[in-house]
C-alpha cells in the first residue's frame, strides 16, 4: 500500500494528543498501513508540542513541526504538506472527534473506488453528530448551503479526509481560517471525489478553537472566491 501521511494541526490539544496518536499508530500496525502522521503545533501554551516531541522516541513515524506562532489550522496543513513523505494526505482534528478507525476503509474505497478524494462526511446518510447544541449544528448547515454555489459535496466543511498528494501538487493554495477541505475541492486536481459516513463526537477535553472570528474568516473566503469566478454559483 502506498504511504499514509496523516497531517494533525495542533494548538492546546496536550489532553488529547496522546491518545489520538495511539490509536492512528494502532490502526496502521493492525492493518499493515505503511503510515506516518505529521503533528503541526502552533506554540501551544499547554506544552501540546514538547508533549508530542517527546512522543517521537515511541512512534518511529512521527513527525513534529513546531511553529512560532498561533497561524491556523489551514496554514499548519499546508506547511505538514512540505515535509510528508506519502503518495496519501491525510487530514483530521487532534481533539478526538473525527475516528481514525475509519482510515482503513477510506483507503480501501480509494483503492477500489479509484477515487482521489474521499472524504468523511457528516451529512451523508449514515453521518452523525454527537454533542452539538442546536446553535452549532445551525451555523454548519448554512456553512454548508453557502458553499453549495461551488460544490455539490454535502459536507465541504469537514476536517476528515485523504486525498492523493499528486492531486495538490504545484497548486498555490490560500484558504483562510480552518476550512481547507473547501479549499481542495475548489482548487485541487482530482477525477473522483466520494464521501464515507462518520460519526463525529464533540470534544470531551479542552476548548474548541471555533469561534467568531473562524466564522467570519470562513465568509470571506467564500466571498474572495466569489469575487474571482462568479461562474461557479450553482443556486
Amino acid at each position: 500500500m502506498k504511504k499514509v501521511s496523516i497531517i494533525v494541526p495542533t494548538y492546546n490539544e496536550r489532553e488529547n494528543i496522546s491518545k489520538l496518536l495511539n490509536r492512528i499508530f494502532s490502526i496502521f500496525r493492525k492493518n499493515k498501513i505503511n503510515g506516518e502522521v505529521i503533528i503541526v503545533d502552533d506554540n501551544s501554551p499547554d506544552g501540546t508540542g514538547l508533549l508530542a516531541k517527546k512522543l517521537i522516541k515511541k512512534y518511529r513515524n512521527l513527525k513534529v513541526l513546531h511553529r512560532k506562532e498561533k497561524m491556523g489550522l489551514s496554514s499548519a496543513i499546508l506547511d505538514g504538506l512540505k515535509i510528508m513523505n506519502g503518495k496519501i494526505l491525510g487530514v483530521m482534528d487532534a481533539d478526538l472527534s473525527h475516528p481514525p478507525e475509519m482510515i482503513p476503509l477510506m483507503l480501501d474505497i480509494m483503492k477500489n473506488e479509484n477515487a482521489d478524494f474521499v472524504i468523511g462526511s457528516r451529512y451523508v446518510r449514515g453521518g452523525k453528530i454527537k454533542g452539538w447544541d442546536f446553535y452549532r449544528k445551525t451555523v454548519s448547515k448554512v456553512g454548508i448551503l453557502l458553499s453549495r454555489m461551488f460544490t455539490g459535496v454535502k459536507d465541504p466543511m469537514s476536517g476528515f479526509f485523504l486525498i492523493k498528494s499528486k492531486c495538490v501538487k504545484g497548486i498555490q493554495f490560500n484558504p483562510t481560517g480552518f476550512k481547507i477541505c473547501l479549499e481542495f475541492i475548489i482548487k485541487a486536481n482530482y477525477n473522483k471525489i466520494i464521501e464515507v459516513p462518520i460519526t463525529f463526537i464533540e470534544r470531551k477535553k479542552g476548548k474548541t478553537k471555533i469561534g467568531f472570528k473562524e466564522y467570519f474568516n470562513y465568509l470571506h473566503h467564500l466571498y474572495r472566491r466569489i469575487l474571482k469566478d462568479k461562474r461557479n454559483f450553482r443556486f
